[in-house]
C-alpha cells in the first residue's frame, strides 16, 4: 500500500475539506551560507541544506534563524521535493524552504508533515535537467482538513493518524538499523572466511602457469 493510499485509508469515512497549502501555512527560504561562513561561525545551533543524509545537516553555526516547528523541503537539485520535520533552534540555507502553519489550532505539524511526505515530489519541476520545487508550486499542494468544523475532533484525529505513522517509522528505522547490522557482520565473516580460504603458506601449494 503506498503511502497516499495509507492516508486516505486512514481518513475514510472523515469529513475533509481541502485547502492550498498557501491558505493555511507561511512559506520563506533560508539564506545563504558559504562553507567559510560555516567555519568562521562553528557552533552547536544546526544548518540544513539540500541534502538527505545527515538528516539535511551541513554543519552548525553559533546563531540560529528560526525556533520552533517548522517543516523544511529541498527546493533545488536530485533531492528536490524531499521534506523533513523541523523542532528546535536551526538554521536553513537558501535552497531549503520553510513551513510555518498559520493556526496551530487547526493543524498538527507532524500531519502535515507526513501528508507532504507524500506530495511534494509529485510537484518537482525537472525543466533543463535541474530538478526544482519553488513556493509558488508548493503552496497549490492540496490539503486535507478533517473535520473542520469541530476543530477539537479535527486535532484529535490528525494526532491518531501521526501516533499510527511515527510507531510505523520507528519500526522501519528499528529494523533498517538491524539489517545493516547483520549485512556488516555478514560482510566481515565473508572477507575473514575468503581470505582464509584463500591463504596459501608457501611451500604447501604448486603454483601452476
Amino acid at each position: 500500500m503506498s503511502s497516499i493510499n495509507f492516508m486516505e485509508k486512514l481518513l475514510d469515512g472523515v469529513e475533509v475539506e481541502w485547502k492550498a497549502l498557501g491558505d493555511v501555512t507561511s512559506l520563506r527560504r533560508g539564506r545563504v551560507m558559504s562553507k567559510e561562513y560555516l567555519a568562521d561561525n562553528a557552533g552547536d545551533y544546526p544548518v540544513y541544506s539540500s541534502q538527505t543524509a545527515n538528516n539535511g545537516e551541513i554543519g552548525s553555526i553559533d546563531t540560529f534563524d528560526f525556533d520552533g516547528e517548522y517543516i523544511s523541503w529541498t527546493t533545488d537539485g536530485a533531492n528536490a521535493g524531499t521534506v523533513f520535520y523541523r523542532k528546535g533552534k536551526f538554521s536553513v540555507t537558501n535552497v531549503c524552504g520553510l513551513i510555518s502553519i498559520n493556526d496551530e489550532k487547526k493543524i498538527n505539524y507532524k500531519f502535515l508533515f507526513y501528508w507532504l511526505t507524500t506530495q511534494a515530489q509529485k510537484h518537482v519541476y525537472s525543466g533543463m535537467g535541474n530538478p526544482k520545487l519553488m513556493s509558488h508550486q508548493v503552496e497549490k499542494i492540496p490539503t486535507p482538513i478533517p473535520c473542520p468544523e469541530n476543530p477539537k475532533k479535527s486535532l484529535e484525529i490528525q494526532a491518531e493518524i501521526v501516533r499510527i505513522l511515527d510507531a510505523f517509522t520507528e519500526l522501519t528505522t528499528e529494523l533498517t538499523t538491524e539489517l545493516t547490522t547483520e549485512l556488516t557482520t555478514r560482510k566481515k565473516q565473508y572477507n575473514y572466511y575468503r581470505d582464509q580460504l584463500l591463504s596459501f603458506e608457501e611451500g604447501e601449494v604448486e603454483w601452476k602457469t
